[in-house]
């Protein structure tokens, strides 16, 4: 499956991109927001995982005119029915709305296929482009929390509830 915007598209990872993804995950500039930097071999472990795993639901995210590589969207799925959203974006495309853009066509999408009705983002305090991306996204700040690489904030998004008509809700209930 593809994900076309108008200047993004979302594909499916494939070997091709390894060399981009751990470009992407090495730089510590682009990975300031999530925990530093990744090693070399770290980096090429996850995206072992990430072409491997069939709870990283991953694509990577290009240029739409030049193909060039802009960054990475996942949701993580657990065991205990969870989900995670992450996403990271190379330094040269900050600022501009592709990360916004790409979240926008992503996250209904793998939503919807994957029948999520609850999806968490954490996000370290202070980050406000990731902050206005997640609330774009409708998520909700659910709090403060804590782990080994300092303070965060948990936002939480609940799939709404379809509204119907009184009609068709007495037509469900009673069969009309």
């Amino acid at each position: 499956m593809t994900i076309v915007t108008r200047r993004t598209l979302l594909v499916p990872y494939t070997d091709a991109l390894e060399s981009e993804f751990l470009m992407l995950n090495c730089c510590a500039k682009n990975r300031a927001q999530m925990n530093g930097p990744k090693t070399v071999a770290s980096a090429r472990r996850l995206f072992k995982t990430v072409l491997h795993d069939p709870d990283m639901h991953s694509m990577a995210v290009l240029d739409n005119y030049n193909r060039e590589y802009m960054g990475h969207v996942v949701i993580e799925t657990y065991l205990n029915g969870d989900a995670e959203l992450s996403y990271l974006f190379d330094k040269a495309y900050w600022g501009n709305g592709y990360a916004s853009e790409a979240l926008k066509a992503y996250f209904p999408h793998i939503c919807k296929q994957l029948a999520l009705s609850m999806v968490v983002a954490k996000v370290n305090i202070g980050h406000e482009p990731s902050i206005a991306i997640l609330n774009k996204l409708g998520f909700k700040l659910q709090g403060k929390e804590e782990n080994e690489f300092g303070p965060y904030y948990r936002f939480e998004w609940y799939q709404r509830p379809v509204v119907k008509e009184d009609d068709e809700v007495a037509s469900e209930i009673f069969g009309l």
